[in-house]
């Protein structure tokens, strides 16, 4: 299996062509415009995985490869393979936002929530709408029994995504759960 991975890492190497990258691509403005404006859940999501598709390209072929390492790694709960492919990815390009949310993520299932906060400033420092990263932040908040500042990270990013179900959810579960501690 190990070197089925190296053969894929390998080909992957060889085979990625010149792509513009990540948070700079110029079709991410077009496309944030036509998020925002989306007049259903369906199209919102075919419009927010296309944002996703264009977050994890990079222009070197290994980041890439080290994303999908890590994303592989995290679907089979190797939570600590995934954590060396996306510090390797930080390392190797620590200018491409999605390297620093995939950290975060893993961080963040590892219970340690203080470096996800840190890899999701990061994040939204590279890429300010990045409605994940802000997703994240909340979730993180809530963990760490903040439900204020779990609001406002949930609803930043549903400032940017407007049709997300679950923040939506939590974002009214937080309203409910804060008037009622004002009572």
């Amino acid at each position: 299996m190990r070197r089925l991975s190296t053969v894929a890492l390998i080909l992957s190497l060889l085979s990625a062509g010149p792509v513009q990258a990540d948070q700079d691509d110029p079709r991410l403005d077009g496309l944030f415009d036509r998020l925002e404006a989306a007049d259903s859940r369906r199209q919102a999501q075919a419009i927010a995985a296309r944002i996703w598709s264009i977050w994890f390209q990079h222009p070197s072929g290994y980041v890439e490869a080290l994303l999908r390492q890590g994303r592989e790694a995290l679907q089979d709960d190797d939570l600590t393979g995934a954590l060396i492919a996306f510090d390797d990815a930080v390392r190797k390009a620590p200018d491409f936002a999605e390297a620093w949310n995939a950290r975060a993520t893993v961080n963040y299932q590892i219970g340690n929530y203080q470096r996800a906060l840190a890899d999701i400033r990061r994040t939204l420092t590279l890429e300010p709408r990045h409605f994940g990263a802000l997703s994240g932040r909340g979730l993180c908040y809530l963990a760490l029994d903040q439900p204020q500042m779990a609001l406002e990270a949930f609803e930043a990013s549903l400032q940017i995504h407007p049709h997300q179900p679950g923040v939506k959810f939590r974002v009214r579960a937080l309203k409910s759960e804060l008037d009622a501690r004002d009572l």
